[in-house]
């Protein structure tokens, strides 16, 4: 039997040297628990007819892809690890609001234990001390579909590959929506 709810796996991940081998671990993963994944690469190739585009018409088609990818699926599993900074990848950001507005399940984890206003800079500004692992408007977006966010800590060398938080994310997914594998 295969499985019937489609997950769109967001995250930094697809900017990883081996962002493909980690999609596939992902959507591993997912199959064991009766999701399918959709990794944001899925089908694209280094020969892909956008290559001849210009860049920002390159960065926009990809952005069409992402989205026609989360109007097909039944759920968003996000990876919440902050990226290039004290938050979470931006993109990844953008996806999870758009998951919630379409009315989405969303479910997020982050490999970063700490509380947001840990990791934020002091900028004389006031920082967000909810006991939250990112902004208000992420993790709300998360909890506010249903969903949850999961913590692992995880050695800084494996920020963006160990995988057991987003198998906890997978796991409480499966368990909340009620897929089976």
């Amino acid at each position: 039997m295969s499985p019937s709810l489609l997950a769109y796996l967001a995250g930094p991940e697809v900017f990883l040297r081996n962002a493909i081998e980690i999609g596939e671990r992902k959507k591993h993963i997912c199959a064991r628990y009766g999701l399918a994944g959709v990794f944001p690469l899925d089908g694209v190739t280094d020969d892909d007819a956008q290559a001849d585009l210009p860049p920002v018409d390159r960065g926009h088609a990809i952005f069409l892809r992402c989205v026609e990818c989360m109007d097909r699926v039944d759920l968003v599993i996000a990876n919440m690890t902050p990226f290039r900074g004290p938050s979470m990848d931006v993109g990844t950001a953008v996806e999870v609001g758009y998951a919630y507005a379409r009315g989405l399940p969303v479910f997020g984890y982050t490999n970063i234990a700490d509380d947001y206003d840990v990791r934020a800079a002091a900028d004389g500004m006031t920082i967000e001390a909810f006991g939250m692992c990112d902004n208000l408007m992420c993790e709300g977006s998360v909890v506010a579909s249903g969903g949850s966010v999961l913590r692992t800590a995880v050695e800084p060398s494996a920020l963006y590959t160990d995988l057991d938080g987003f198998e906890r994310a997978v796991s409480a997914a499966a368990r909340t929506l009620g897929a089976t594998a």
